[in-house]
């Protein structure tokens, strides 16, 4: 009977001191293999009351909610690995979520970094987009500047210029003094195409001051695919007194060597100003004609006020209008399933917009 006891209690000392070896085995191996991993999203979401020239719509909307991983590892030297896994998330409509763990559509990549800067390789915003997004008091929201901004409406896919490219390669410099140059190429990957594109951006940010220069071509994508298009782009912001921020961004957009070759100027002022733990926002924006037809430009304008509720968490509510010139077909706002056409050209677009916006 004794020795019944004393091997029952052995094998459950046993038991213990191999669990408790596993599991430090598994902590240990987690840590060494995964390095320092910092899981990240938003939960964003707005109820929206939108009028698209023919009838009124109230919706819930999805702003780009997210989910993603990213993590470093020294790898000696100065040099470390880096990534990121970035996923679309749907709070709203649960099926029709755009992507998944296994798919990620959001900036996913791996790569290196160092001295030398990073270099990295999936899907990333282009420079080009990231040159002016901080000038935007409404991103990701139903009075988005992309209404106005990398946008010509009726151009098709050859007007798309504020984009998150796939297939691509890219160099991001380290910052010096203020300045930073970032460079992407994006390869086309099909063989019956040459429409690949390239964008490059130089940033200066020091103080109250921020300034950008940024360029695109998209090869191959004007004239069905007989000419390039590109676009060229300034942003200038200034913050006084820490509590006012101003923004202005100017933008060409044209296309190469083609009797119908649109050609078209825009420009975006923003204004923010905070008080205690709220933020009042105004913006700008217009859309000039375009060398293809008249009467094809718009105006943007949009009004709002931010709550913050702590750090991570704000309120907000927001009235946004496009109008439409005859021949214009611009549209209102952004995200998964928030953007809204005008039902016929030369219609105006408006928006009443209430939401919450949780970053973790």
């Amino acid at each position: 009977k004794e020795i019944c006891i004393m091997s029952a209690q052995l094998k459950k000392a046993i038991l213990v001191a191999t669990t408790t070896l596993a599991c430090n085995l598994i902590s240990t191996a987690h840590s060494v293999e995964l390095g320092n991993v910092t899981v990240y999203g938003k939960a964003r979401l707005s109820a929206d009351s939108t009028d698209d020239g023919a009838k009124r719509v109230t919706r819930v909307s999805e702003s780009d909610s997210r989910l993603g991983i990213k993590g470093k590892e020294d790898l000696g030297n100065g040099l470390k690995a880096i990534f990121q896994i970035e996923t679309s998330v749907s709070l709203d409509a649960g099926a029709g979520s755009s992507g998944s763990l296994f798919g990620a559509g959001r900036n996913s990549y791996v790569g290196l970094e160092g001295g030398f800067g990073s270099a990295v390789l999936g899907i990333h915003n282009s420079p080009y987009r990231d040159a002016t997004g901080k000038l935007d008091p409404f991103e990701e929201s139903m009075a988005d500047y992309n209404t106005i901004i990398g946008n010509i409406s009726g151009n098709g896919t050859s007007s798309e210029y504020n984009r998150r490219e796939p297939n691509t390669v890219n160099y991001w410099s380290p910052p010096w003094k203020g300045f930073q140059f970032k460079a992407q190429y994006r390869f086309d990957e099909n063989t019956t195409s040459a429409q690949d594109r390239y964008s490059v951006s130089g940033t200066y940010e020091n103080g109250p001051l921020f300034a950008s220069l940024s360029h695109e071509t998209h090869q191959g994508e004007g004239g069905s695919g007989a000419h390039d298009t590109q676009g060229n782009k300034l942003g200038l912001g200034y913050t006084v007194g820490e509590a006012t921020k101003l923004g202005f961004v100017y933008e060409n957009l044209s296309e190469e060597g083609a009797a119908s070759a649109f050609d078209r100027n825009a420009w975006y002022v923003s204004l923010a100003h905070k008080i205690g733990s709220n933020t009042l926002k105004a913006a700008y924006g217009r859309a000039g004609d375009h060398d293809a037809a008249d009467d094809s430009g718009a105006d943007l304008f949009a009004v709002g006020a931010t709550h913050h509720l702590s750090k991570r968490t704000e309120v907000f509510g927001l009235y946004a209008v496009t109008h439409n010139d005859s021949q214009a077909a611009y549209h209102l706002g952004s995200g998964t399933n928030g953007v809204t056409a005008p039902s016929a050209p030369g219609q105006d677009v408006s928006s009443f917009s209430v939401g919450i916006n949780h970053n973790f």
